[in-house]
């Protein structure tokens, strides 16, 4: 599965947006969603969320959504048109793989949808002609495929000790979503599966051989996407899981918040597709959805550079939707991204597209429409850098202005070794602009 098109209408900042999430008729892999607190990158993911998980899931994940409707007049709208997979589950009667279904927001004034009148928040799914097949197929608890999850800001692992469960059986689907909605939601499966599997293979039963084969693709897909030096060790006899760290064993729960945030989201993500497609040779190279909020959080810049490719890598044909405020995530995507600037203009967002970071440097990117032309140094020293070159281009100084300019030349000579920005006049800065130019040129074109 994979998703074609989103509508917004009449949610929080959103009053009618269209989002398309295909070239040429094929998915975008990765779309990034940039923009300044409160432009509306949240929202977009849970719109997503609640849509895959389908009417019933989107109640149970929010029963009232207060503060959901823009005008309270009117009731709100999410839409989305999701492409079926190749091993997807069900034969829908036409022969397009393409099905839609809409869910209606109504808030605290009574509105009256279909012959009857609603006087509290709440999420109804809209009829459609796709929902019935979809409920049977796509929303069901127990369906295989139909792969989606969505992960919040703030996905960690439990800081309790796991025990050892019976057994780790399909869950709801609406759970796939929880931490997008509930910011208190451990991300404990890890954890639990690591331990169970196990403890199936020390038994040494006819499941011992399943069991290792799950366990040995959620080692790998988890130590490609750790730092070099750490790896995943052990399980004790206690239940606790060790990791290697530089030679050093250490638990879970001792590790960094941004290692067990790495760890959470793979973990879980991988348990997940096995749980979605049990007969795969490699559930990790299957199609689905996934939402992740805020992916640089926790991480390490270092982390944050890398991060995208590792998820793609691991995850071939998943379809993220990642929203980021780090330049290097942005760039880490890849060419064939779709990166969408979400921007909160007099309380209404508007979404632009923006072309391909990757062949950016950092700076680069910060100083791009994709970030607002962000400056990339700290105010006080770009308020240095200004009044600067306002007094260089000054034809006459007065002896305060000459004294001050003396005092910021000194500390521009000692930035420029750092990085800081070539002097005026200098061949370094006629460099730059004649770059900048050419680069601007290019553009228009």
């Amino acid at each position: 599965m994979w998703v074609k098109e989103l509508i917004i209408h009449n949610i929080r900042s959103f009053e009618r947006q269209e989002f398309s999430f295909t070239h040429e008729d094929k998915p975008y892999r990765w779309v990034t969603l940039l923009g300044e607190n409160g432009g509306g990158k949240s929202t977009v993911l849970q719109a997503l969320g609640l849509l895959m998980a389908g009417p019933e899931g989107a109640q149970t994940l929010i029963p009232r959504p207060v503060g959901w409707l823009r005008d309270e007049s009117k009731q709100g709208l999410l839409h989305v048109r999701f492409h079926q997979g190749k091993k997807d589950p069900g034969k829908a009667k036409k022969p397009s793989k393409l099905f839609h279904h809409d869910l209606m927001v109504t808030g605290r004034k009574p509105l009256s949808l279909r012959g009857r009148v609603y006087t509290e928040p709440t999420i109804v799914g809209f009829p459609s002609p796709h929902l019935s097949w979809l409920r049977e197929h796509a929303f069901s608890s127990r369906g295989q495929g139909w792969f989606a999850a969505g992960y919040g800001a703030f996905r960690r692992l439990t800081r309790s000790q796991q025990v050892i469960v019976p057994a780790l059986e399909p869950q709801a689907r609406y759970t796939n979503f929880l931490t997008q909605f509930n910011e208190d939601e451990p991300l404990a499966t890890f954890e639990r599966w690591m331990v169970y599997l196990d403890y199936v293979s020390a038994k040494r039963r006819q499941s011992s051989r399943q069991a290792e084969r799950q366990r040995d693709l959620g080692i790998n897909a988890i130590n490609s996407m750790l730092p070099r030096g750490t790896r995943f060790d052990s399980v004790t006899e206690q239940g606790r899981i060790l990791f290697d760290v530089g030679g050093r064993k250490v638990p879970t729960i001792a590790m960094s918040d941004g290692y067990r945030s790495v760890l959470a989201l793979a973990g879980d993500l991988v348990w997940r597709l096995i749980q979605a497609f049990p007969k795969s040779a490699n559930p990790l190279h299957e199609e689905g959805v996934v939402l992740i909020d805020e992916l640089d959080i926790h991480l390490h810049p270092r982390w944050q550079r890398y991060i995208a490719g590792w998820l793609r890598e691991q995850f071939p044909k998943l379809q993220f939707f990642v929203a980021t405020h780090s330049p290097f995530v942005a760039a880490g995507a890849g060419e064939d991204a779709l990166t969408l600037r979400l921007t909160l203009d007099q309380g209404v967002t508007r979404v632009e597209q923006v072309e391909t970071l990757a062949a950016l440097s950092v700076d680069g990117i910060l100083q791009s429409e994709a970030f607002g032309q962000l400056s990339p140094y700290s105010p006080p020293t770009q308020a240095a850098i200004d009044r600067y070159d306002a007094l260089a281009r000054k034809k006459r100084r007065s002896q305060a202005e000459q004294k001050e300019f003396a005092r910021l030349r000194a500390f521009m000579q000692q930035a420029r070794p750092l990085g800081g920005p070539p002097e005026p006049g200098s061949l370094d800065a006629k460099l730059d602009a004649y770059i900048d130019k050419a680069l601007q040129g290019k553009g228009r074109g």
